[in-house]
């Protein structure tokens, strides 16, 4: 910006780098832009619950041969049904 301002190189890195410059980057950087979860990723987060509660025992150990893996497939397989 200060190039195009037609600014000397030493002036402009000097101003770039003074502590003024420097605190308000450091504050705009630290505000992250809040991302929200997608239409497919809450569907699937429903779904993996319900799924889960299907699979597993009342002591929280998965029933005999099943596994996240079969877990995540089956709340996949929901996901995409519904979303049709």
């Amino acid at each position: 910006m200060l190039a195009s301002r037609r600014v000397p190189r030493p002036a402009a890195r000097k101003i770039a780098r003074s502590k003024a410059v420097r605190g308000v980057d450091k504050a705009l950087k630290t505000e992250k832009m809040v991302r929200r979860a997608s239409n497919y990723s809450r569907k699937l987060k429903k779904h993996l619950r319900t799924e889960r509660a299907k699979q597993t025992k009342k002591n929280g150990d998965f029933k005999k041969g099943k596994s996240m893996s079969t877990v995540m497939r089956a709340a996949h397989k929901c996901v995409k049904r519904e979303m049709k």
